[in-house]
C-alpha cells in the first residue's frame, strides 16, 4: 500500500476550513439583510388599498360578458353573410359592416391585396381599400397603402394581429415604421392570411364597445374574410375552368357567345344596353413567320394579360379565335364602349412587345369595332357582325384604330365613328 503524504492531507484541510469559512460568512451576511429588511417593514407606515366601488367589478365583468354574448350571436350572421357571396368583391362591404355592428366604431376599414399586372408588377406589394366607414376623414376607398408601411401595412407585412399599443411597441426602435407614415395607426388591426400571406387587413378605430379580448375577435373576423375569399377563389377558377382558352388563360370562344347570349337576353328584359369590342392583332401571320410559332404565343399571352388588367370587374374578355379577340361590356353606352376600347388599343401600342420593331407599323398593334346593342342590333349575333364589319373597316383605313358600327339600326355620325392613334398620343 503507498504512503500518504503528510503534506497533502494538511493542504486539503486547509483548503477545507477556507471553504467552511466562507459558506459561515455567506450565512451571517445573509441572515444579517434579512434582520435588516424586517425591521424596515416593520417601521413602515401602514398603507391601506384604496376602496374598491362596490359592484364596479361585477358591473365591468357584465359589460363584457354582454357583449361576448353579442359577438357570438353574431358570427352567425357574418357567417350566412359571407356564405350567401358569389363574388370577392362583395366581401369587404359585409366585413365592414359586421365590424361597425359589433364593436360600433367610428371608423372601420378593409384593405385588399392589390394583384400583379404586367404594367405594374409591383402592385402585389400594395393594399387598397375596399370598403369604409369613418365619421371623420380616414382611409377614403380607393387609397392605397404599401405593406410594410404605418400599422396597416405593418400588419399585413408580418401577418400579425396589432393594437395601438402592440404597434408602439414593436416599432419604437425601428424607422422604417415610424408613425411619421401617413397611414393612421388603428385601436386593431387584424390581417386576413392565408396560406402564410396576408390576403388583407381589417382595423377599426375608437370602438364604442371594448373587450379585453377584442384582439382575438378581429382575428377572428379576418380569419373567416380570409377563408370566404379563398373558397370563392378556388371556386370560381374551377368553375370556368372549361369555358377558358388554354393558351391566354382568358374566356375560349364558347364562352363568351354563351356570355354574350345572356347579357343580350338580360338588357332585352330589362331595357339595358350591352357593347362589344371584337378587334385582331395587325399583321400577326408576319410576327409568327418572322419570329416563329412559340414567340407568337406568348405575343398572345402578354396581349391577353395587358387587356384583361384594364377592363373593369364586370367585363368579360376572351379569345375570339386565332389573334382576335372579344371584350364584353354590360351596361355601357356606345360612347362609353368607344372610349374604353381606346384605351385598350393605347395600351397594347405602347406596351414594348418582343419583336414588336420588325412589325410593319414599327411595334405590335391591333384593329378593332365597337357594337352595342339595342342600338346596333336586335340580337346576339347581329351584334357581333356589326362588331366585326366596323373592325373590318379599321383594317381598311390603315389598322391600329378602332370603329363604330356603322351598319346598325341607328348608325352614328361620321365623325364620331373611329378613334386613331397619332404620334402625338403615344
Amino acid at each position: 500500500m503507498p504512503a500518504i503524504d503528510i503534506s497533502q492531507v494538511a493542504l486539503v484541510e486547509i483548503i477545507l476550513g477556507v471553504m467552511i469559512g466562507i459558506l459561515l460568512v455567506v450565512v451571517i451576511l445573509q441572515w444579517t439583510k434579512l434582520r435588516a429588511a424586517r425591521r424596515l417593514r416593520e417601521e413602515e407606515p401602514r398603507v391601506e388599498p384604496e376602496p374598491v366601488a362596490p359592484g364596479a367589478a361585477t358591473r365591468r365583468m357584465e359589460q363584457d360578458l354582454g357583449f361576448l354574448v353579442d359577438y357570438i350571436k353574431e358570427l352567425p350572421r357574418l357567417m350566412g353573410e359571407l356564405n350567401a357571396q358569389t363574388e370577392v368583391r362583395h366581401i369587404p362591404p359585409v366585413l365592414l359592416n359586421a365590424m361597425v355592428r359589433i364593436f360600433r366604431a367610428e371608423q372601420a376599414v378593409v384593405l385588399i391585396r392589390r394583384r400583379r399586372t404586367l404594367a405594374e408588377p409591383d402592385q402585389r406589394n400594395r393594399l387598397i381599400v375596399a370598403a369604409s366607414a369613418s365619421t371623420e376623414r380616414g382611409l377614403n376607398v380607393g387609397s392605397e397603402v404599401p405593406i410594410g408601411e404605418g400599422h396597416i401595412g405593418y400588419v399585413a407585412e408580418r401577418c400579425k394581429t396589432l393594437d395601438r399599443q402592440d404597434f408602439r411597441r414593436e416599432v419604437l426602435d425601428n424607422p422604417r415604421y415610424a408613425e411619421s407614415s401617413q397611414v393612421p395607426v388603428f385601436a386593431v388591426a387584424a390581417p386576413m392570411v392565408h396560406d402564410a400571406e396576408a390576403l388583407g387587413v381589417i382595423a377599426i378605430s375608437r370602438p364604442q364597445r371594448y373587450h379585453p379580448q377584442q384582439k382575438e375577435m378581429m382575428e377572428a373576423i379576418a380569419s373567416l374574410g380570409a377563408i370566404t375569399w379563398n373558397n370563392l377563389t378556388v371556386y370560381g377558377k374551377v368553375k370556368v375552368a372549361a369555358d377558358i382558352d388554354e393558351l391566354t388563360g382568358i374566356y375560349n370562344k364558347r364562352a363568351l357567345k354563351f356570355r354574350l347570349s345572356e347579357h343580350a337576353y338580360a338588357a332585352r328584359q330589362h331595357g339595358g344596353r350591352v357593347s362589344v369590342f371584337l378587334f385582331d392583332i395587325d399583321h400577326f401571320k408576319h410576327y409568327n413567320d418572322n419570329n416563329g410559332h412559340i414567340a407568337g404565343d406568348q405575343a398572345l399571352r402578354v396581349l391577353a394579360q395587358l387587356v384583361q388588367d384594364s377592363v373593369r370587374a364586370d367585363d368579360i374578355f376572351g379569345r375570339f379565335g386565332g389573334e382576335e379577340f372579344l371584350l364584353i361590356m354590360p351596361n355601357r353606352s356606345p360612347a362609353q364602349a368607344l372610349s374604353a376600347a381606346t384605351n385598350i388599343l393605347q395600351r397594347i401600342e405602347r406596351y414594348d412587345f418582343p419583336f414588336g420593331k420588325g412589325q410593319p407599323m414599327g411595334r405590335v398593334t391591333v384593329s378593332g369595332g365597337v357594337a352595342t346593342f339595342p342600338d346596333d342590333a336586335q340580337d346576339a349575333v347581329e351584334l357581333l357582325l356589326a362588331a366585326d364589319n366596323a373592325l373590318y373597316k379599321a383594317k381598311q383605313h390603315g389598322r391600329n384604330k378602332v370603329f363604330r358600327a356603322e351598319t346598325g339600326l341607328n348608325p352614328p355620325s361620321a365623325a364620331a365613328t373611329s378613334v386613331a392613334l397619332d404620334d402625338s398620343q403615344v
